[in-house]
């Protein structure tokens, strides 16, 4: 996790404050900061020591907030997002490309319901603690 060297030798890892919880949800390892800080970015980091993983980060209340999909490369290749998208509270998906993030696709919101039903079958199992 990280690309700063901090791997661990003990098979855990260090960076920038995050930590893995011991967790998993759908299979994938949650994280966690250390510390919470209300002036940080709570979104998970945008490199990943294994290539090919992937990171689920959960809110203080242990909801899901944000899924992040690392290529072969260890950069993003898309995140999960529940959470303010343009002033509207969704679960929606940034694919990345060229180093990029690209503006979101909307899956499902409260308001609206399930607007891109491929999406939300393939990404519901996530949704923990959310109740669309």
């Amino acid at each position: 996790m990280g690309s700063t060297g901090a791997f661990l030798e003990t098979g855990g890892f260090k960076w920038r404050g995050w930590e893995d919880t011991g967790e998993k949800l759908c299979g994938l390892k949650v994280l966690k900061k250390e510390t919470s800080n209300s002036n940080e970015s709570q979104s998970l980091p945008l490199y990943s020591n294994t290539p090919g993983t992937a990171y689920v980060l959960l809110d203080e209340d242990g909801n899901f907030k944000q899924m992040i999909q690392y290529g072969e490369d260890r950069k993003p290749e898309y995140e999960l997002n529940y959470g303010p998208d343009d002033n509207k509270e969704s679960f929606h998906l940034h694919r990345w490309g060229n180093g990029k993030r690209q503006k979101a696709e909307i899956i499902a919101s409260k308001e609206e319901g399930i607007v891109n039903q491929g999406l939300y079958n393939k990404f519901k199992k996530f949704l923990k603690g959310i109740d669309l």
